[in-house]
């Protein structure tokens, strides 16, 4: 059996690179000390095992990563999308958490401030990397200095439309404002072949992944559900227009109902979404015969703001195989990794400056991707630190609530502010 797997479980790119390049140098070609000898099980959990993209670069990373430490073996937990971080936040609280796991932007800050992730400063530094360098969603895992998780991918959301999708009932160009995005989702649905206007995750109980998926529409009039400060906002007309927007969607069927957020990116995948916000590792997992059809611009949406969503692998602090499991980061570190990451995925990785030059050639809309990256900001709701994700569960259920339940909107959003305030008092 393959020992990396268990059954059971805008800057022009030039000077960007160039600016970059002298912190590289050869130095992802070292192999850190701590690599040297290290042996046991690591076990990596996410639900990233189960995509076909993510797991694919997951599996020949550790591949070559055991190839170099066959004493080591990763130890695969796919655990469901649908309260993934639920699980790993009550196996932290528990003391029993897995080696490695995936850590969104909503989980980044309070896992931090719990003091439940490894320290990584002086391993990165031992290996010659140095963290400043990173992408910009990677310093967003840093403290005073110290790097406590590893950016996987950042993926800033960008229109991406299906041509083919479109043309079939005479649109012959992508929308270019909120009005013709809406207007072009619902034409373009169509019940009887399946084919969806638009998705965002929409599974029951799953609010946390509901916020993100729709998040690039809740934001994309130009307002976050918190000032910049971190008061409540959730009653700013931008808001109240977004969250409108986002509920005539639902409201007309242009939307599927009560899937994930592996579910939802696969009806992009499989050609069967006109329009979504959307990151890069669409064109990255689309079937051949649908990337062919897919084209990416700018949200169509008045705000002017990038939102980005991104991810980071993290160690437990009381990891029980933490060499290992660090050497396996530093490893993805490496330029051979980072090429992977970008070669299967299409996103943008930890380390920019190692994407390799022919992948702007292939794929010219990913110099977009990559600016997004650098002024992006992340989807969670700004000035609030650790309690970002006990606000975004509160949002996310009161968007349920008015999606499933018919709530009207100005209302509810009355409401949200409401027990915001109520939340930030407490």
């Amino acid at each position: 059996m393959n020992k990396t797997v268990d059954p059971r479980f805008s800057l022009d790119r030039r000077t960007f690179v160039a600016g970059m390049a002298a912190a590289a140098g050869g130095l992802a070609l070292a192999r850190p000390a701590l690599a040297q000898g290290v042996s046991g099980d690591v076990t990596f959990a996410t639900f990233e095992w189960t995509m076909a993209n993510t797991g694919s670069v997951l599996r020949k990373v550790s591949e070559s990563f055991v190839a170099a430490n066959p004493d080591v073996t990763i130890r695969e937990v796919p655990l469901p999308a649908a309260g993934y971080h639920d699980q790993i936040l009550t196996q932290l609280t528990a003391g029993t958490p897995p080696d490695i796991f995936r850590i969104d932007d909503a989980q980044l800050p309070l896992y931090i401030e719990r003091g439940y992730l490894e320290p990584l400063g002086p391993h990165l530094e031992a290996a010659g990397i140095d963290p400043s360098t990173f992408v910009a969603a990677g310093q967003d895992a840093r403290r005073d200095g110290e790097t406590f998780a590893i950016c996987y991918q950042t993926n800033a959301r960008q229109l991406v439309y299906n041509k083919a999708l479109l043309a079939n009932v005479g649109i012959d160009s992508p929308p270019i404002d909120a009005a013709q995005f809406e207007d072009f989702a619902k034409r373009a649905t169509d019940s009887s072949r399946r084919v969806f206007g638009s998705t965002f995750a929409s599974k029951s109980g799953d609010v946390t992944g509901l916020f993100i998926s729709a998040g690039p529409i809740l934001l994309g009039m130009g307002s976050h559900f918190t000032t910049p400060e971190g008061k409540p906002n959730a009653t700013d007309p931008n808001i109240v227009k977004a969250v409108t927007l986002l509920k005539s969607l639902w409201d007309s069927n242009s939307v599927p109902r009560g899937i994930d957020v592996v579910a939802s990116s696969k009806l992009v995948y499989d050609g069967m979404v006109a329009l979504s916000l959307n990151g890069s590792f669409v064109f990255g997992a689309a079937t051949p015969e649908v990337r062919e059809q897919l084209d990416a611009r700018p949200s169509p949406l008045p705000g002017s703001q990038i939102v980005r969503v991104s991810s980071w692998y993290g160690i437990a602090a009381n990891s029980p195989n933490k060499e290992a499991a660090i050497a396996w980061l530093i490893h993805m570190l490496s330029e051979e990794s980072q090429a992977t990451i970008v070669d299967i995925e299409r996103v943008v990785p930890a380390r920019p400056e190692l994407i390799p030059e022919r992948i702007y050639t292939e794929s010219p809309w990913f110099q977009s991707y990559v600016d997004g990256a650098i002024r992006g900001m992340s989807y969670l709701p700004p000035g609030l630190g650790s309690r970002g994700l006990d606000q975004v569960r509160l949002i996310g259920n009161t968007i349920e609530t008015i999606l499933y339940r018919g709530v009207e909107v100005e209302p509810a959003m009355a409401e949200l502010q409401a027990a915001m305030e109520a939340e930030a008092a407490a």
